[in-house]
C-alpha cells in the first residue's frame, strides 16, 4: 500500500512537473532587445512576448542605406522557437524624418511561433538564414522588398489569417513554402528567386498574385489549391514551372505574357487547353 501511494506520488509530481516545463513564462521585449542593442545573439524558447517587438534599438547602429535610407545593423544571432509575440514585430522605423530598414547580419529565425499582431520586416536585409517556418501570423505580414542571401529560406507549413506581402523581395538561394496556407489574399508581385521556389501544397483562400515573379531554377507548385484564379501575368521562369494536379483554369489569363525556359507541367484536369499555353508561351520566349 505504501509503495503504491508513493508511485501515485512520485507520478503526480513528475506530472506537474512536465505540465510546468510546457508552460510559457510571460517576458518584455527589452529583456532580449538590450541584448540586440549589444550586438550579441539572442536566444528564446517557449516565451510570451507582452509587448511590441522593434529591432530598431539604437541610433549608434545607423548607417547610410541610400540618398533617403538609413540602415540599422542588427549584428547577432536573432532566434525564437515555439514564441508567443502579443504585439507588433517589426524592424522599420524613422529617425529624423528619415526612413530607416534593418540589416540582420546574421540569421533570423522564428520557427513556430505564433505573431498576434502585425509583422512589418519591409526593406529588411538578411545576411544569413530566415526562418519562419510552421509561423502563425493572425493579423498582417509585409515582408516588402526584403533580401535574403542565404542559400535557403524557409517559409513552409505557414498560416495566415490575415494579409500578405512580398512585394519584390528577393531570396538570392531557394524559397521553400510548401504547405503553406494563406486566408486572406497574398502577393508575391516581382518576387525574384534565384533558386528554387517550391511551394507544392500551397493553400490559398482569396486572391493569389504573382505577376512578375522571376524564378532562376525550377517552380514546384504541384497539387496548391487556389480558391481564385491566380495570375502570373510577365513571370520568368528560367526553368521547369510545375503545377501537376492543380485545378488551374483559364490559362491565356493566368499565365498572360510568361516566359518558361523549362518545360510547363500543368494538371489533367486542364490539358485540353495545355498545348495552347504552351505555344503562347513559345511565342514570347526572350531572344
Amino acid at each position: 500500500m505504501k509503495l503504491r501511494t508513493f508511485l501515485l506520488v512520485s507520478l503526480g509530481f513528475l506530472f506537474s512537473s512536465c505540465t510546468q516545463a510546457q508552460e510559457k513564462k510571460e517576458i518584455h521585449a527589452s529583456d532580449f532587445l538590450k541584448d540586440v542593442k549589444k550586438g550579441k545573439a539572442v536566444s528564446v524558447a517557449n516565451k510570451i512576448i507582452l509587448d511590441d517587438v522593434n529591432f530598431f534599438v539604437s541610433e549608434k547602429n545607423l548607417q547610410l542605406a541610400g540618398s533617403n535610407r538609413l540602415e540599422n545593423v542588427v549584428d547577432g544571432n536573432i532566434f525564437f522557437v515555439n514564441c508567443i509575440f502579443m504585439g507588433n514585430v517589426s524592424a522599420v522605423g524613422e529617425y529624423k524624418s528619415v526612413g530607416v530598414q534593418t540589416k540582420f547580419n546574421n540569421n533570423l529565425i522564428f520557427q513556430n511561433c505564433d505573431f498576434r499582431g502585425d509583422v512589418v520586416f519591409d526593406n529588411a536585409v538578411v545576411m544569413g538564414t530566415a526562418d519562419f517556418q510552421q509561423a502563425k501570423f493572425r493579423k498582417n505580414a509585409s515582408f516588402n522588398n526584403m533580401m535574403i542571401w542565404a542559400k535557403d529560406s524557409y517559409f513552409s507549413e505557414i498560416e495566415a489569417e490575415g494579409t500578405v506581402n512580398f512585394i519584390y523581395a528577393t531570396f538570392n538561394g531557394n524559397l521553400y513554402m510548401r504547405d503553406a496556407v494563406f486566408q486572406k489574399p497574398v502577393s508575391f508581385q516581382g518576387v525574384t528567386v534565384q533558386g528554387q521556389f517550391a511551394a507544392s501544397g500551397m493553400n490559398c483562400l482569396q486572391s493569389a498574385e504573382f505577376d512578375m515573379i522571376t524564378v532562376g531554377q525550377r517552380a514546384i507548385f504541384n497539387y496548391s489549391t487556389f480558391a481564385k484564379q491566380p495570375t502570373f501575368i510577365q513571370a520568368r521562369f528560367h526553368d521547369d514551372a510545375e503545377f501537376v494536379g492543380d485545378t488551374l483554369q483559364n490559362l491565356n489569363e493566368v499565365f498572360e505574357n510568361t516566359y518558361v525556359a523549362g518545360k510547363l507541367l500543368i494538371g489533367e484536369s486542364v490539358a485540353p487547353a495545355r498545348l495552347k499555353v504552351e505555344q503562347n508561351l513559345l511565342q514570347n520566349k526572350e531572344n
